[in-house]
């Protein structure tokens, strides 16, 4: 039986068949597994094939982009570490091209390479050594966000669709694929939410000034915005924002929410001298902002 451990970034596992594509039956979701090592792996892809994931491996970026090229990928774990390559470079290039959740898998016990990666967009990480059971929570915990954007997406986009078949007129709707992953295409708007020079459509998921040019946000950050512009004017606590965003109980050690309020900040105060997110000593985070919304039917 394989360990339910993951320790130091090794492991004691099975053999493998070689293979470094697994379709266990009634699978739904597909993880790609990024990492150097063979063991750990192994160790993982038993681990996911045990929840009925569908597991690809990649030990090189160019296995990795040899399986997007063809296959459609739901998750990424990444190596922050890999032989002669970096993953945070990685991420880095993924997220020029695609919105797919990243989950970084680091053995360094310093917090740079967490918050480098956290800055290029990667959605969540875990730090060996791992309990098993603590990987397996944090993909279903990422893949459940992901699956709930893009949910709201088809259900709005679904809606606009016939709105406008029945307007007489066409709409772009869907996603389009680009080395084997999803991307959004501009759809048709549902609801704008919009707060000093900024615009929020809440079909597309996407963050625009008043001059119509997009500020691109991760899921983890659209999806921390959103809860910051429903409840404004209320301070939120760590543990609230920890469970929304992530779905598990907040740690004082763990900065993931610091971090991603950080680089928020950055993206929607860059411009502007309005501080949208007030920290509250000892309390949490506050949106200061007074939110606008209005209803937009096919366009």
């Amino acid at each position: 039986m394989r360990r339910a451990d993951l320790n130091n970034g090794t492991g004691t596992v099975e053999p493998t068949n070689g293979s470094t594509i697994s379709k266990p039956e009634n699978s739904t979701d597909s993880i790609l597994v990024v990492d150097d090592d063979a063991r750990i792996r192994d160790l993982l892809r038993a681990a996911l094939e045990a929840e009925h994931y569908s597991v690809h491996e990649a030990e090189t970026s160019a296995d990795l982009y040899n399986i997007l090229t063809t296959t459609k990928v739901d998750l990424i774990t990444m190596d922050v570490v890999l032989d002669q390559e970096s993953g945070l470079d990685l991420v880095r290039d993924l997220r020029k091209q695609s919105d797919v959740p990243i989950i970084l898998v680091t053995g360094r016990v310093d917090l740079i390479d967490t918050v480098m990666g956290l800055e290029l967009g990667a959605d969540d990480y875990i730090t060996k050594p791992f309990p098993i059971r603590e990987f397996i929570a944090r993909v279903r915990s990422v893949l459940r966000r992901s699956k709930s954007s893009a949910g709201l997406n088809k259900q709005i986009g679904n809606a606009n669709e016939s709105a406008g078949m029945s307007a007489g007129t066409s709409s772009g709707t869907g996603y389009s694929t680009y080395r084997g992953i999803h991307h959004k295409n501009d759809e048709q708007a549902f609801e704008h939410i919009s707060f000093g020079d900024w615009s929020i459509n809440t079909a597309s998921r996407e963050l625009s000034n008043t001059n119509g040019q997009l500020t691109n946000l991760t899921t983890a950050e659209y999806d921390l915005l959103d809860i910051f512009v429903n409840a404004p004017q209320r301070v939120l606590s760590r543990e609230h924002l920890m469970e929304r965003l992530t779905g598990r109980p907040w740690n004082p050690s763990d900065r993931i929410i610091d971090n991603h309020v950080a680089q928020l900040r950055k993206k929607i105060e860059q411009d502007d001298s309005s501080e949208w997110i007030k920290t509250v000593r000892g309390a949490g985070y506050m949106f200061t902002g007074r939110p606008q919304r209005k209803l937009v039917e096919g366009l």
